[in-house]
């Protein structure tokens, strides 16, 4: 892929169904990423028909970067995120998720762009598993820990995303910050810190006065 010599863009986008707060919330994340310009949605619509991430495709040039706070401003399911992911590397965009460290330590624009198509990939494989009634393999779709399901957020998650979520949450419930700084931090309600908490407290995880415990 060759990228023309211009200046990149960086430009935020937010998904958020709740109330205000969280919004101004996703807002600031956004602007400390250094986004320039910030689109948003607040409809219950898959991404491709949502009114501010077309505009926000319409928008954008080859190489330009959108900034999320995670995957799911982007879409709740393996189907919606890989459409959501598709139209992006379709315009030769690439994306920052700012709860997933790998894409902070990629600096280069066409590398970063080919870490985004990867991860579509891996929605579209999980998609079509699905169709095909397979398991063992979520991207996006999210568990609550029922009996005999995975949990959302854990140590062996599915979700790659999610199980690097639950580190930090852990790593930042040591350090002692607020339930609320945690949730901004990484893009989840406060009431699912809780539950991790409660979760890494059962199995071991996170003990008061010790730093999270790692697993293999």
């Amino acid at each position: 892929m060759l990228w023309r010599r211009r200046t990149i863009i960086i430009i935020g986008y937010s998904w958020n169904k709740s109330n205000r707060k969280y919004k101004d919330d996703d807002f600031a994340n956004l602007r400390a990423a250094n986004a320039r310009k910030i689109f948003a949605d607040t409809v219950e619509l898959p991404p491709l028909e949502r009114p501010g991430f077309r505009e926000m495709l319409a928008y954008v040039h080859t190489g330009d970067e959108i900034v999320v706070a995670s995957l799911l401003q982007l879409g709740e399911t393996n189907a919606n995120l890989s459409d959501a992911l598709d139209a992006i590397c379709g315009r030769n965009v690439s994306l920052n998720i700012l709860n997933f460290p790998s894409f902070a330590s990629v600096h280069d624009a066409s590398e970063r762009w080919q870490l985004t198509c990867v991860i579509r990939d891996i929605a579209d494989f999980a998609k079509h598993r699905e169709h095909r009634g397979g398991a063992g393999l979520s991207v996006s779709t999210p568990h609550h820990g029922e009996r005999g399901r995975k949990r959302e957020y854990a140590p062996d998650s599915p979700n790659p995303v999610k199980r690097a979520i639950y580190q930090d949450v852990l790593t930042m419930l040591a350090d002692n910050l607020p339930v609320t700084q945690i949730a901004r931090a990484v893009g989840i309600n406060r009431k699912q810190i809780y539950r991790i908490k409660e979760y890494a407290q059962e199995n071991g995880d996170l003990i008061a006065g010790l730093p999270p415990r790692k697993r293999a």
